[in-house]
């Protein structure tokens, strides 16, 4: 039902994708208009990486095809290693100049991005209400930063878990394995990110319906999802791992069809989600009102203490 209540609000709200796409358009802009100080230098990395890592052969023989998908992941994965390697080995301010552009202000534009996407949705979800995204981006700009600095340094560890975990498939040197790897690392990626999802989908829900701090958000979120975390995180997997399969299939063209797309879904499944763990009522068409349990016939007797 998630799923299906997220499909319906996407379709009522699809003008917002195009919003949010400008804004993640202009977001990246940015990051790149900052990195090209040193844009030479960056060329130069990538060049010699790539002619280290053999790069340009495995796009010439195709990801999927020619050459095996693992040699192609672990071509990849190596181009990223010997890019960072030059780059800190020539300039460790450059280095360092390039992660907090790419590892720190990418990501918090897209987290102060989401917070105004969640308000958008949430005046939407309560009262039928249709926004401004650029007014509502200025409107929640204030607490849309502390939680997303907050939440990029959270997040951080957790990313580089994830790809280690990925790098970790590519140094397995086994034929038989190889085989297998398409699938292992579609379903270890769709794994990964599914149980990030669920340990921050109710935290900007909850920081935009109770505006209180980050950290108690966070406490809100989470107790909200737990409340129905087996429904999330199945969710969850299910739609990174369609998208993880139509990415690898259609290549770059899902730059155009998928990307644009998902993040804004997975802002409305967040909201979906909460507002179904916490009872509350929500438009999902100009025509429906959808309610969910109350918390007293979702909860189990050891929470009542938390019901107000």
């Amino acid at each position: 039902m998630m799923f299906k209540n997220s499909c319906k609000l996407l379709c009522a709200n699809f003008a917002e994708v195009w919003k949010v796409l400008v804004y993640h358009i202009l977001s990246i802009a940015l990051c790149v208009g900052l990195l090209a100080v040193f844009y030479k230098d960056y060329i130069d990395f990538g060049t010699l990486a790539s002619a280290k890592a053999g790069l340009k052969e495995v796009w010439e023989s195709g990801t999927l095809y020619g050459a095996t998908f693992a040699k192609a992941l672990t071509v990849v994965a190596n181009f990223i290693i010997f890019f960072f390697e030059f780059m800190f080995t020539k300039s460790v301010g450059i280095g360092i100049y390039f992660c907090v552009i790419i590892f720190i202000l990418f990501p918090l534009l897209m987290n102060i991005g989401k917070v105004a996407t969640c308000e958008l949705m949430y005046g939407y979800m309560s009262a039928c209400q249709k926004q401004s995204f650029t007014g509502t981006y200025l409107k929640t700009l204030r607490k849309s930063l502390a939680y997303s600095f907050v939440k990029v340094i959270y997040t951080l560890p957790i990313n580089f878990l994830i790809l280690l975990g990925l790098w970790g498939l590519t140094r397995v040197n086994n034929t038989t394995f190889d085989h297998f790897m398409p699938f292992a690392f579609v379903i270890i990626s769709a794994l990964l990110m599914a149980i990030k999802e669920l340990l921050n989908a109710g935290w900007a829900p909850a920081k935009v319906v109770y505006d209180h701090n980050v950290f108690s958000s966070y406490t809100i979120g989470m107790r909200a999802t737990m409340r129905r975390g087996a429904r999330i995180f199945s969710t969850a997997l299910i739609v990174y791992l369609l998208s993880i399969v139509l990415t690898m299939v259609l290549g770059l063209y899902s730059i155009i069809i998928i990307l644009p797309i998902i993040p804004f879904f997975m802002h409305i499944f967040e909201m979906v989600a909460f507002f179904s763990s916490q009872g509350m009522r929500f438009y999902v068409d100009n025509d429906t009102i959808l309610s969910p349990k109350k918390l007293e016939e979702v909860d189990k007797i050891e929470d009542a203490k938390y019901i107000i």
